[in-house]
């Protein structure tokens, strides 16, 4: 089997599971995390990220905050209510500059448009501090 070249992560390394309503963004983070080392997986909206966080079992989530159907804050609480997954990290990234959902529990909030060095600092800062626990 030819060796993806782009592609750089291990059986063994994080998961971090995007969820966009964008193809664009999801097809190109899945480039970046992948080459930087990362497993990822996608999703269009928060309710296809529920039907497969169980098989994808995340170490990260990436969301989008305007989603039809369920929109990012509504997915963070889900999954924050969920024993299972309360204690993922989870970043929301949003390009409208006032978010008023301060009862959302995300772990850090990124306005869009995102660079992408800055988020591969943080998801790292927040993998590292969920080893920590």
């Amino acid at each position: 089997m030819k060796k993806d070249t782009i592609n750089k992560a291990t059986d063994d390394a994080p998961v971090i599971l995007i969820v966009d309503d964008e193809p664009d963004i999801t097809t190109t983070y899945a480039m970046l995390f992948g080459y930087h080392g990362f497993r990822v997986s996608t999703a269009r909206d928060g309710e296809s990220a529920i039907k497969i966080i169980d098989s994808v079992a995340p170490d990260l989530i990436l969301s989008d905050y305007m989603m039809p159907l369920m929109n990012g804050a509504e997915l963070c609480r889900a999954l924050k209510n969920d024993p299972r997954w309360k204690d993922t990290p989870f970043i929301l990234s949003s390009a409208a500059f006032h978010i008023n959902d301060i009862d959302t529990p995300y772990d850090l909030l990124m306005q869009k448009p995102v660079v992408f060095g800055e988020l591969l600092q943080e998801v790292v800062r927040l993998l590292e501090r969920g080893k920590a626990r």
